[in-house]
């Protein structure tokens, strides 16, 4: 029962890590593109996608790190110090793109400062997490239970190649979501730079997993068969993707790289089991005693179901194109980011 319990915790964070790689990344790699884009109309377009939904997709990283505070305080009190900069900046970059996208939301023109900061938080939480994701998997030295290396041990070739990789994913990302969205500004030159895009992350995982896995022993039996399927699930829906799905207007883009995220993190999380903070710390080692994660998994089970209502219920009420109004055009009180996407079928006055 005491494995089972803590096995279970395990899979609420590894459930909190997906959900905000999936949901979260779309929303940076939006931010991301606004950098790299002159046309108001689309950057006044991606500040109003992300504003729809921005917050709840964020609730993930929070319940993300409370899960780890709380239930595995061992891999807490050793990831953190050895991530200490690039999590704090982290922090400190998503702070800002969320100032950004609520004091960009109120009007018909999106103010170049704010923009700005959009633009570059977005992108540098998205490079903070692949590092603090490479540093993290590149190992972290630890002596007598506590964290016994450098300030700088996570900047590796590693775990730049990592950000790298996680850029090109969350921009892809983005790029999926226009293919769903866009209703209003025609974006052949999008879905030009998505097809690119995917053959450049596709590349990229390769080289991670391989860079990676060569410095791993290999797990046995089940485990190994398991992490197998799912990087091979994950492989295929890639390559679906790069072959297929950028020249139509349809969700395939954005179902085939949900599975591929899932299937890839998953496959991480079951090839690394039972080590939670590599290269040696393992679960029951980190873990809290059996009754605190009993308490735990209680309360966190009746806090999930509500956040995954809250995201279901965000995305289903601005689910459609992306129809854009104008100030003149509003009724009285509404802002512009909460009448421009509108349900299918929804009439445009």
């Amino acid at each position: 029962m005491t494995d089972l319990a803590i096995l279970g915790w395990y899979s609420v964070i590894a459930l909190c890590l997906v959900m905000y790689v999936v949901l979260d990344g779309y929303d940076l790699g939006l931010g991301i593109l606004t950098l790299g884009d002159t046309d108001e109309r689309r950057r006044r377009e991606n500040v109003d996608l992300v504003a729809t939904a921005w917050d709840g997709n964020e609730s993930w990283i929070i319940l993300l790190g409370v899960s780890l505070w709380a239930g595995l305080p061992g891999a807490y009190a050793v990831a953190l110090p050895a991530l200490y900069l690039p999590v704090i900046v982290m922090l400190l970059a998503i702070i800002a793109r969320g100032v950004a996208v609520e004091a960009a939301a109120h009007g018909t023109v999106v103010p170049r400062s704010w923009g700005l900061v959009f633009g570059l938080g977005s992108l540098v939480a998205a490079v903070t997490q692949g590092l603090i994701m490479g540093g993290l998997l590149s190992g972290v030295r630890v002596e007598d239970g506590e964290f016994a290396g450098g300030t700088w041990d996570f900047l590796t070739p590693f775990s730049l190649l990592t950000a790298a990789a996680t850029v090109a994913l969350y921009v892809t990302a983005a790029a999926a979501v226009l293919q769903v969205k866009d209703g209003y500004v025609a974006r052949p030159r999008v879905a030009r730079a998505a097809a690119t895009l995917t053959v450049v992350l596709v590349a990229a995982c390769a080289v991670v997993f391989f860079a990676w896995e060569d410095t791993w022993p290999r797990p046995g039996g089940a485990q190994l068969v398991v992490a197998t399927v799912l990087a091979l699930v994950g492989a295929a829906a890639m390559v679906l993707l790069m072959l297929r799905c950028w020249a139509g207007r349809g969700p395939q883009p954005v179902v085939l790289l949900t599975i591929a995220e899932v299937a890839g993190m998953t496959g991480v999380l079951v090839y690394l089991h039972p080590v939670v903070v590599p290269p040696e710390l393992t679960l029951p080692e980190v873990a809290a005693p059996p009754s605190s994660i009993g308490f735990l998994l209680v309360g966190v089970g009746l806090n999930i179901p509500l956040v995954l209502f809250y995201n279901w219920y965000a995305h289903h009420v601005f689910r459609g194109k992306y129809v854009p109004r104008t100030a003149s055009e509003l009724p009285e009180g509404v802002s512009p980011a909460s009448e421009a996407v509108r349900p299918r079928g929804s009439e445009v006055r």
